[in-house]
């Protein structure tokens, strides 16, 4: 058994202390590779600590450094999510961590079987098909080199090369999904079932891949203009979604149901925000569709700071020199402020200058200290400062 892998390259084990990865522990350090091994313990097995104990032994015996994340779950959760989520960030930083991209993750034949029928159970509309034999996560580039190794040639490595192992008795319970297709269909699956099923993922990946390069080419900018998506079906808008979100490395799970309430927005071309997370927007405005990832969510400070320059040589610096400052975001569509000897709402110059609504929140204003707004620049879509405007910025800055 023999890993195609580069030997001037520094590795990553994940090492969850099962025959898969215990198989590739073995083979790197039979074969002089450069790496180290993460662990998570999930602390959900009473077997667990005796088996970190273990490859807290192997990893000193052999020298190879050992990083373990320990980790508690809460209650409430979609367990196989939640620890999927859990275990592959903390490759990505891991990854950041030692300054090592590459992580060897032992995922199998019959693991990428077991996917595959998963997901034609659950139609999932997907990317790829069963497992990428390598792809990018973050900071990590993840690495899979037994896809095409079955379950049970790893595990009888491990019996014949005695390395120890332990066994996940979850994996036995048939009340999960992926397990009742483990055991009643891949475990006893014919060679010539297996050559058939793997042909079928190889066949669907290859009518899905020229797919995606047409949609790829939808997504401009790092943004999706609707007028050159007004001819996507729903599932071809569905796929082009997932491939926004993936190209935007924001990994999250994405309903049908989701991206046809979208579909049908994008459709009647109205405006539309939703908050992905704590920091992220997915927004519809003026005809575009975009993911804005925010570094921040609120900033103030007194006079310039190296994101916001006040700007001495505008014509409109008299208006408040001398005066005390403070530059914030948070404006309020409300307020009023003088300009020129006229008076404007900030909606209403929001809405005239077309400011997209993640820009809305985190544009600037210039207040004196009893908070009184006394300046709102102008929006520039592209953000090429005017030689006389009171402010000097670029909240592309601010956005990931």
């Amino acid at each position: 058994m023999n890993l195609l892998l580069a030997k001037n390259e520094k590795y990553i084990l994940t090492c969850s202390f099962g025959p898969d990865s215990m198989c590739l522990f073995d083979l790197l350090i039979k074969g002089n590779y450069d790496f180290m091994v993460a662990h998570v313990n999930y602390h959900l097995r009473k077997e667990e600590p005796g088996e970190v104990e273990i490859l807290k032994k192997l990893c000193k015996e052999s020298k190879i450094p050992l990083d373990i994340l320990d980790v508690w779950m809460p209650s409430g959760v979609n367990e196989e999510g939640w620890a999927r989520e859990v275990r592959y960030n903390y490759f990505s930083d891991v990854a950041l961590k030692y300054g090592i991209k590459n992580v060897l993750v032992a995922h199998n034949e019959d693991d990428l079987l077991e996917t595959y029928l998963l997901q034609k159970r659950r139609k999932n509309a997907v990317s790829f098909y069963g497992l990428r034999e390598s792809y990018f996560f973050k900071n990590a580039k993840i690495i899979r080199p037994f896809l095409k190794t079955k379950k049970a040639d790893l595990q009888k490595y491990c019996d014949e090369n005695n390395v120890p192992y332990g066994l996940d008795l979850s994996n036995f319970d048939t009340s999960y999904a992926r397990n009742k297709i483990r055991k009643e269909i891949v475990k006893d699956m014919s060679c010539e079932k297996r050559d058939a099923l793997l042909l079928e993922i190889k066949t669907k990946n290859e009518t899905q891949e020229k797919l995606i390069n047409r949609l790829q080419k939808l997504i401009g900018n790092r943004e999706i203009d609707i007028r050159r998506i007004e001819s996507l079906n729903n599932e071809e808008f569905y796929m082009l979604l997932i491939l926004y979100f993936e190209s935007e490395k924001l990994y999250r799970s994405l309903s049908r149901k989701f991206s046809d309430e979208l579909y049908s927005i994008v459709k009647a071309k109205s405006t539309w925000h939703f908050k992905l997370n704590e920091k992220s927007f997915l927004s519809l405005d003026y005809g575009i569709l975009k993911i804005y990832q925010l570094k921040t969510l609120a900033y103030s400070f007194e006079s310039s700071s190296d994101l916001i320059k006040i700007n001495k040589d505008s014509t409109l610096y008299e208006m408040i020199n001398g005066q005390s400052i403070i530059v914030r975001n948070g404006l309020r569509s409300n307020e009023i402020y003088e300009y020129k000897g006229l008076k404007k709402r900030v909606g209403r110059c929001f809405i005239d200058w077309k400011v997209p609504y993640v820009y809305r929140l985190l544009w600037p204003g210039i207040y004196n200290k009893e908070g009184k707004l006394l300046y709102v620049p102008h929006y520039q879509k592209d953000f090429k400062n005017n030689s006389d405007s009171l402010l000097i910025y670029n909240l592309n800055d601010l956005l990931k």
